[in-house]
């Protein structure tokens, strides 16, 4: 705010301005300012009470428009304003439009100073003698009052400021002269420039320009002056004109007039007035777009509501999420974000060749940067629009509006609300992870049975319980494959990720625990939600066996392709960030509101480590891997190294493609965002998410340095500082817990029991054998005695059974999967 401060008593100027001598003087002061003639005051006190108004004009920052770019700075995504405004210098201002102003408003304007005394008088005369009502607002003044309805705190304040009184303009007049004393007339004209009103929601010269013709206030014609001219006293003659209603012989005939009146003045011939006077009214209005529903392209709406989502979590903008939206409609900030348009119309080309907006089937792709977190790409086959009265009827029965085909539903990024979709087999990425960082190598081998035995709990009314009850009604959790495809023999971690083997990374949770895999995926930056399996979960997660599968919680393509991209950009995690450069309306850069927030969250070899097990579901054999199979055949023989991962979610209720470059990472689905337990709407789908999501990654990747990932080193791949694990062989479960802690591991009896030829009751094997690092959490298994046979009395007695020094990183039978097929 600037405070236009008093410098000298306005007394001397009074007195000199009041050049139409005595009588003039009492008729002005009786018309204009009653006080003058109230009974008992005399000129000498009102002469007093006028110099004692307040000088003081305190400038409030005007409102003006923010502008939303895509990332080439130039195509306008949308606009953001209260009032449609953007702040312009005299200079950017062509002088005939400042000439049509003044003959219009106040052409004695760089005569007076702040007050036509004259011009009062004339009114005043003319209200005296029942004549037409005239008004003697100099622009100075006029300056004023808007100057004082912005700095209004209250409505009765608002109210002061504007009411027609003679009071008001007495204040205006006083501020007027205070005003000239301290401004320049350059100064005061370019303020009045910026804070008149229009009509059809223009504010200022700049808006004015394009809002009637499109172009700048520095290439305005005489005619189109003068009509921009016309309108501060009569905004309402344009009214319903832009669309092609309404009656424009008012706003004609005051063009005209100002035209006649420039010609009076000697700033234009009467020859060029005539002419000018002469032309159409030539609007071309430039559509004002404002909010995310009013963006250029309607496929932009769903990153422009993500932009403004994440406009107002950020505390540089302000304390609290009104104040921050608040700035965004009133600060006049360019903003260019970091939708690629021509990406973003690809991926949406792509979606809709594949699936109608009309189908209760969501499918919808993000795509970020890799080491910067810039969104590029947010598509999905849906209309972003607030009208959903023609929507199409919810697929879980219930009764409201459906998300399709128009929807304002944040599908691709989710929020307290919506919480995305089933995740499927993408989580397992989370459990690799954390593997790996306990040190557990890349050649950890896993039985990958058809059906294994968990130690997880599960209802045993469930198909997917079975061996032995923990306790009453509460059986072991039997994961199983889909079909036959990783079943058979066991697989490194190449291998259980490129086929993606649920028996084996339920295994591998079971080695690390839970805790850990969640704790993973979170720091990658996925969140869940408190209806979530992770959060109705969180005091025995230990418990919570189905979290490595991704079929308990819910998750957005944002989420993923940000955890994913994590990985690509060797541990380095960002925030996802929609904007590249913000510029206030000062020209001042707000470089550290607009900079990636990144962190290194694990450690570099780690993350070359699971990119070389990424590798293998998308058909890349790099140097260094050792690859068998792959879920996601539509990648073989991509342009660029490349890493990814499918995703089933039970029965079928949504499917994922995720596939990486060093430079884009990019989460495609389809899922029902109206129905997450939709049985079986990804059946006869899955083709052709992973076509779309490869086909787009492709264009994402064109024309970047998609340099790939160089090998994991052997401390990774092979394990350093395994210790082996001592065999156990039908004895005390106490006994063979104290063998394994001493060895260096965090060793527990496993719950429930398990099928084995040992007596029942007796501790059999260890959940891993073979080798593991030091400290690994390691469970004792105990007998059900299923297999149990008595030994006749004649044989001799049975050798210990010793399952250790299976080699570095060898977990190979016996566990419990080896015995419940």
């Amino acid at each position: 705010m600037e405070t236009l401060k008093r410098d000298r008593s306005p007394l001397g100027d009074g007195l000199a301005l009041l050049v139409c001598g005595a009588l003039a003087g009492v008729l002005t002061a009786a018309a204009a300012f009653p006080l003058f003639a109230t009974g008992g005051i005399f000129a000498g006190d009102s002469i007093e009470a006028f110099e004692s108004l307040p000088t003081e004009l305190t400038q409030s920052a005007l409102p003006q428009t923010s502008y939303v770019y895509a990332s080439d700075g130039e195509t306008l995504i949308t606009s953001f304003y209260e009032e449609n405004r953007r702040e312009v210098s005299l200079d950017d201002v062509d002088p005939v439009m400042i000439d049509a102003l003044l003959a219009a408003e106040d052409s004695k304007f760089y005569e007076h100073n702040g007050v036509d005394w004259a011009g009062i008088a004339r009114a005043a005369l003319a209200n005296q003698s029942g004549g037409d009502s005239q008004g003697a607002s100099t622009l100075t003044m006029q300056f004023v009052r808007n100057t004082l309805i912005y700095s209004a705190s209250t409505i009765d304040e608002v109210i002061e400021a504007s009411e027609d009184t003679y009071d008001r303009k007495l204040r205006e007049a006083r501020f007027a002269m205070a005003v000239e004393d301290t401004m320049s007339k350059e100064d005061i004209l370019q303020g009045y420039l910026n804070v008149i009103y229009l009509g059809n929601q223009a504010y200022g010269i700049h808006a004015g320009a394009y809002t009637y013709f499109n172009k700048p206030p520095s290439d305005l014609e005489l005619h189109e002056a003068a009509t921009l001219a016309a309108l501060p006293k009569f905004p309402s003659y344009a009214d319903g004109l832009l669309d092609g209603e309404g009656d424009d012989a008012n706003i004609i005939e005051r063009r005209n007039w100002v035209l006649g009146r420039m010609a009076e003045l000697g700033t234009i011939s009467e020859s060029e007035a005539d002419e000018a006077a002469d032309q159409p009214l030539g609007f071309d209005p430039r559509p004002e777009r404002n909010e995310c529903v009013d963006v250029t392209k309607n496929s932009w709406g769903f990153f422009c509501d993500y932009f403004k989502s994440w406009w107002g979590d950020q505390e540089a903008f302000g304390e609290t999420e009104r104040d921050r939206l608040s700035l965004l409609k009133r600060g006049g900030f360019r903003i260019v974000t970091s939708l690629d348009p021509d990406l973003q119309n690809a991926a949406t080309e792509e979606i809709q060749d594949r699936i109608d907006n009309d189908d209760e089937r969501a499918l919808g792709s993000v795509t970020i940067t890799p080491g910067t977190g810039h969104i590029r790409a947010m598509a999905v086959n849906r209309v972003f629009s607030l009208d959903q009265s023609d929507n199409g009827p919810r697929s879980d029965g219930e009764d409201g509006l459906s998300n399709y085909p128009n929807t304002t539903i944040p599908l691709l990024s989710g929020n307290n609300q919506v919480h995305g979709f089933p995740s499927g087999s993408t989580m397992k990425m989370f459990t690799m992870l954390a593997a790996l960082e306990e040190g557990w190598p890349l050649r950890t081998t896993l039985p990958s049975p058809q059906r294994y035995t968990s130690s997880y709990p599960a209802d045993s009314s469930l198909d997917s319980a079975c061996g032995s009850q923990i306790e009453p009604g509460v059986s072991h959790w039997c994961p199983s494959n889909d079909g036959g495809y990783a079943s058979g023999s066991p697989l490194d971690m190449w291998g259980m990720f490129g086929k993606s083997s649920n028996t084996g990374f339920v295994q591998l949770q079971e080695m690390i625990g839970t805790e850990k895999a969640v704790e993973m995926a979170e720091r990658l930056g996925l969140t869940f939600y408190n209806d979530s399996g992770v959060d109705a979960n969180r005091d025995n997660l230990d418990r919570y066996g189905v979290f490595t599968l991704g079929m308990g919680d819910t998750t957005t393509p944002l989420d993923m392709a940000e955890a994913y991209a994590t990985v690509a950009a060797g541990g380095n995690h960002c925030e996802p960030l929609p904007v590249t450069q913000i510029i206030g309306a000062d020209g001042t850069e707000w470089a550290e509101a607009a900079a990636p927030d990144c962190e290194q969250v694990i450690d570099e070899d780690i993350a070359l480590a699971a990119a070389s097990a990424a590798h293998c579901p998308v058909y890349y054999g790099a140097d260094g891997t050792r690859c068998v199979g792959g879920t996601a055949r539509e990648a073989d023989g991509f342009d660029h190294p490349i890493i990814g991962k499918t995703g089933t979610a039970d029965s079928d209720r949504s499917y994922w493609f995720i596939g990486s470059t060093s430079a884009a990472t990019t989460a495609t689905f389809v899922g029902d965002p109206d129905n997450s337990a939709n049985d079986n709407l990804a059946s006869g789908f899955h083709d052709q998410v992973r076509s779309t999501g490869v086909d787009i990654l492709e264009r994402a990747a064109e024309g970047l340095d998609n340099h790939g990932w160089d090998s994991p080193p052997g401390s990774v791949v092979n394990g350093e500082n395994l210790v082996s694990i001592p065999g156990i062989g039908c004895e005390d479960p106490d006994s063979a817990r104290s063998k394994i802690a001493g060895a260096g591991f965090d060793a527990t009896i496993a719950s429930g029991r398990y099928d084995s030829d040992c007596p029942e009751g007796q501790a059999f094997s260890t959940s891993v054998t073979g080798s593991a690092p030091s400290g690994a959490p390691i469970q004792i298994l105990v007998s059900n005695g299923s297999d149990y046979e008595e030994p006749d009395e004649d044989d001799d007695e049975d050798d210990e059974d010793d399952d250790g020094g299976g080699g570095p990183g060898n977990t190979v039978p016996p566990s419990p999967g080896s015995r419940d097929d």
